[in-house]
């Protein structure tokens, strides 16, 4: 089997709508250019045309959606010519870690990976501050922020000692894996039903920075289509902060979502340790992968 030392060229292909991802990705580039790789990046969204670079290894990096990755992933995996045992490497990024419901968020685009003819041979969860429904406390967001590069460096130890990494999905988180798809639909709708309201000056920003181009300016306002992904890029980038859901407001974090403004405030609960902070099975996943070397 090939390791990683015979590796030189990687892609790497991820989806980002908030900017997590996005800088997962970047940290991995760095890390990899560090070891003297060469490294492709390829960020999935409408308007990148797919290339079959002659890449060694590919690793896709995706954001949680509904214990699954983003329609945007499927169709990249989709559109690939099969392989011949080519490696590959999915890291799945959540606000929440490596507990139930997403330990088996990683199955679907592993098996679309494999059928495809690439041999999964690591596949890991890396924590950002959660964009939807309640913010990280800042404390631990902070936190997540600054040992990300040092998750990054681990995994990539691990590839390079030929480390391989699998899980093994309870029956439950992968039964909750596949219910979870149908939340594709609901994006959809959620996106369909997104308004612009008084603040909004028809500066179009939205329309291009929507990675799936759902959104059209018509007559200065913007139009929403029926290709959403839920991944929340606009309603939280609006400069005029002028979108709002017409569905599942819920979702939404009324401050906001901005990774440079939780850098920032890098002193917020820095006397307080991650034990005191991370109390509860909702911050349990954070409290393990901050609380752990692995």
């Amino acid at each position: 089997m090939s390791t990683f030392s015979g590796v030189n060229k990687i892609k790497i292909a991820f989806f980002s709508g908030t900017g997590g991802t996005a800088r997962v990705a970047n940290t991995f580039e760095k890390s990899l250019e560090a070891k003297g790789k060469i490294v492709i990046k390829h960020e999935l969204n409408s308007r990148n045309k797919i290339i079959n670079d002659s890449e060694d290894m590919l690793i896709i990096i995706y954001a949680v959606h509904a214990c699954n990755a983003p329609e945007s992933v499927y169709e990249y995996i989709d559109a690939i010519p099969k392989v011949d045992n080519k490696l590959a490497v999915v890291i799945s990024v959540s606000g929440g870690g490596e507990i139930t419901p997403n330990t088996a968020c990683r199955l679907h685009c592993i098996k679309r990976l494999e059928k495809k003819g690439f041999n999964v041979i690591y596949e890991k969860m890396l924590i950002m501050p959660s964009n939807w429904i309640i913010p990280t406390i800042d404390g631990l967001a902070v936190r997540l922020l600054e040992v990300l590069p040092t998750k990054i460096d681990k995994i990539i130890d691990d590839l390079s000692s030929d480390i391989t990494f699998r899980t093994k999905p309870s029956l439950l988180n992968r039964f909750l894996s596949y219910i979870g798809e149908f939340e594709k639909v609901g994006a959809r709708s959620f996106g369909k039903r997104i308004k612009a309201n008084e603040n909004c000056n028809g500066c179009g920003w939205c329309e291009k920075a929507c990675p799936r181009s759902n959104i059209t300016l018509v007559n200065g306002t913007p139009v929403f289509n029926n290709n959403c992904l839920l991944c929340l890029k606009c309603i939280y980038g609006c400069p005029q902060r002028a979108l709002e859901p017409g569905i599942g407001k819920f979702i939404v974090i009324k401050q906001g979502y901005n990774l440079n403004a939780i850098e920032k405030n890098n002193q917020i609960d820095r006397l307080d340790s991650v034990e005191k902070l991370a109390k509860g099975y909702l911050w349990k996943g954070i409290k393990e992968y901050l609380l752990n070397d692995n």
